[in-house]
């Protein structure tokens, strides 16, 4: 089953992917501001709210390739995309591959491989300890794995693999082949994805713009809900 709902019937389409873990839910809001100029549609992406679990572990183009599909149902051949964090992503596909795309708005969005310096040494540390966790019985396996692991990979449940295979893949040489106008949002407080990946965008997005949201964190749709909002009805 995929879980979607729709809002508004007039002016051209904006498709909402959010993020991991999240789902339309916290997009509603967003999406009522916008029903009267605008059709609104939020999708739940396979694994998250009530959409199923995907058969096969997805990566970044597999989760692409069925946003394609399912707009296709949809008898829509081309829209406006707003992707959050993760949904930026699959958003970022999407744009680089063709006309089905023709406004990109990014929302604190993953990506780029860029680690910190917290990150690249739980890094090592996981492949120096790997062979010695092999050897371990499974409960102390598992709590050295939650320590040095990230709240996302915890808390990925069944959709771990598909986690680690989504992390994995840099869509950084994506980037320059995106030729339509692009909008970076993002809050200045990120601790997840730090508002200096901005630059990065910025330079490699040829027809692109970026907008702080001053004071939010991650997720501005929800921290700072009227400052994204007017940031939002800006660009549209």
């Amino acid at each position: 089953m995929t879980n979607y709902q729709i809002f508004g019937e007039t002016g051209g389409t904006l498709l909402v992917l959010p993020g991991w873990r999240c789902s339309i839910s916290e997009w509603i809001p967003v999406a009522k501001n916008f029903s009267s100029n605008h059709r609104v549609i939020l999708l739940d992406l396979p694994g998250f709210g009530t959409t199923a679990l995907p058969k096969k572990v997805f990566g970044v183009f597999e989760y692409a390739d069925f946003v394609k599909k399912f707009l296709a149902k949809l008898k829509i051949e081309q829209c406006i995309v707003l992707g959050h964090s993760f949904g930026g992503r699959v958003a970022i596909v999407l744009a680089s591959e063709g006309k089905l795309v023709d406004k990109l708005i990014l929302v604190d969005s993953a990506s780029i491989e860029n680690r910190s310096l917290y990150a690249r040494l739980m890094r090592v540390i996981k492949l120096i300890f790997s062979p010695i966790l092999v050897l371990l019985p499974r409960s102390p396996k598992n709590k050295i794995s939650n320590l040095i692991g990230s709240e996302d990979y915890k808390s990925s449940g069944e959709m771990r693999k598909i986690f680690i295979r989504i992390v994995n893949q840099d869509l950084r040489a994506l980037l320059s082949r995106i030729a339509v106008p692009t909008y970076i949002i993002w809050g200045d407080k990120d601790n997840v994805l730090p508002v200096s990946q901005t630059k990065i965008f910025k330079q490699e997005i040829k027809d692109s713009k970026v907008r702080i949201v001053w004071g939010a964190g991650h997720n501005p749709h929800l921290e700072k809900p009227k400052q994204f909002i007017a940031i939002l009805k800006d660009i549209l």
